[in-house]
């Protein structure tokens, strides 16, 4: 059957899907290239493709139920296309949701590979984490649960019973405010982290700028989470089909995955822009990369000759490097001014006929 499309906001929402997906994808490929360069490939980075792999699939039925008639008045469909349309949007849903979950959790393993040193740090993330994947999860399963038969979410000739579907939506109310004050903390903990931290101030704020771009996330879920009674279905057909609940799900989960995965390759964009900058000026020294190891210009005189892997980190290095620089840095400034010399000297009157100097030294370490 052939749609009029002409003020119809489904192919719009699937074109736009379809290029954030692709940025997304670009961005998560130089994420795993800076990370496998390194050699910092670990579990997050696997969790977060996962992540955008479901989003693909969510997509693929989200062109399907737009090719359907998904964005048009869904009362006036054709039975056989309601049907595609529902059991779309059954799926995708739980998709979009799931990954949600997966990329916030991968974020947050990243920041306990560079934070995790601290054992309150290691509770508080590992908090968060399990309660929003956890959250998310039931989310998506309730749905398509709630129901002995699940097709009756896409075909009402189905006969079974169901559970209290407004029990639901209040739990995907509850999911939503976890997700937001999850996405609140995750872009303010490591603000306040880095803010104490002996860094130069350029450096500082770079971090904590990357950092907070998890509060575009928590803007969308707060705008998601206002769409919930727009849930097509078959007892809620409604006018557009839910266009704007599909809309703010999607950009909360792409959101997530391209700021989660920023921080990790500004290694290499600030590479590649050096690079860029030392061509274009000609110059005669050699300029730091981020997996080379060095801090600046080469300041030994051998051609090869590299920076000894515990100097503190230059900008260019990666976020793991620049902390355990700087941690490395303020251990030695807490042992400096842990130890100290005492001197007493002490001069007798010369009506006594001599004098006496004494020298004591004391090291107090600690």
């Amino acid at each position: 059957m052939s749609f009029d499309h002409t003020n119809d906001p489904g192919p719009a929402l699937s074109r736009g899907m379809w290029a954030a997906v692709a940025i997304a994808a670009v961005i998560l490929i130089l994420r795993v290239f800076a990370k496998i360069k390194l050699h910092q490939f670990r579990f997050d980075d696997v969790l977060m493709v996962v992540a955008w792999a479901m989003t693909l699939a969510a997509t693929v039925l989200l062109q399907m139920s737009t090719d359907h008639g998904f964005g048009t008045d869904l009362r006036k469909l054709e039975p056989s296309d309601l049907k595609v349309v529902l059991k779309s949007i059954a799926i995708e849903v739980p998709l979009v949701t799931f990954s949600t979950g997966f990329a916030r959790a991968a974020f947050t393993l990243y920041l306990l590979a560079i934070l995790g040193g601290n054992r309150k740090y290691q509770i508080a993330l590992w908090t968060v984490l399990l309660l929003q994947l956890a959250g998310n999860i039931v989310s998506g399963v309730l749905p398509l649960s709630i129901c002995r038969n699940p097709r009756i979410l896409w075909d009402a000739t189905v006969k079974t019973t169901c559970g209290d579907s407004h029990a639901v939506i209040k739990f995907a109310y509850f999911s939503s405010a976890v997700n937001t004050a999850a996405d609140f903390f995750l872009a303010v903990f490591p603000t306040i982290i880095f803010w104490n931290l002996n860094l130069r101030l350029r450096i500082k704020l770079s971090l904590i700028t990357l950092m907070s771009l998890g509060l575009l996330a928590m803007v969308a879920s707060i705008i998601k989470t206002t769409k919930y009674g727009d849930i097509p279905g078959i007892t809620n057909l409604g006018s557009t089909g839910g266009i704007e609940l599909i809309r703010w799900g999607y950009a909360e989960n792409l959101i997530i995955i391209i700021t989660s995965s920023v921080p990790c390759i500004r290694p290499l964009l600030i590479s590649s822009v050096r690079k860029l900058s030392s061509a274009a000026r000609s110059r005669s020294y050699e300029l730091s990369g981020p997996f080379s190891g060095h801090k600046g210009p080469s300041r030994n005189t051998g051609p090869y000759s590299n920076q000894p892997e515990s100097d503190l980190p230059d900008e260019a290095d990666s976020i793991e490097r620049i902390l355990r620089g700087a941690e490395e840095e303020e251990r030695m400034r807490e042992l400096r001014r842990g130890i100290t010399k005492q001197v007493d000297i002490s001069v007798m009157s010369a009506h006594s006929g001599h004098s006496r100097s004494q020298e004591s030294g004391s090291y107090n370490r600690g």
